[in-house]
């Protein structure tokens, strides 16, 4: 007999038909004889988890910036195009800059 609060030990039983779990040379643990504390990820579990969780953050973070930077890049130079398609058909001349931007300012 074992003394209360110490641990139970795994005596496997033999296996029936229902179990879901792989049986080792026939013999599966039932629920009764596994000790729910000693089946915790424990404190290494919870710092592994920890420490994904903010390399997964930081991961994020910079493709959020890398993805909105490639976005404001092809939509500059999709306006680019937009103003060259537009001064190649108003004619070859040079053009003017308009109204609201200063000659001599790109931006």
């Amino acid at each position: 007999m074992i003394a209360a609060g110490g641990p139970l030990p795994l005596t496997p039983t033999p296996a029936t038909g229902t179990s879901t779990g792989t049986p080792a040379d026939g013999l599966v643990p039932t629920e009764s004889t596994v000790d729910a504390d000693l089946v915790t990820p424990g404190l290494w579990g919870f710092v592994s988890l920890f420490v994904l969780a903010v390399a997964v953050y930081f991961i994020g973070r910079g493709m959020a910036r890398r993805v909105q930077r490639v976005n404001q890049r092809a939509r500059l130079e999709a306006e680019e195009r937009a103003e060259a398609a537009a001064r190649a058909g108003a004619g070859d001349g040079p053009t003017e800059p308009p109204a609201d931007r200063p000659a001599g300012r790109e931006g």
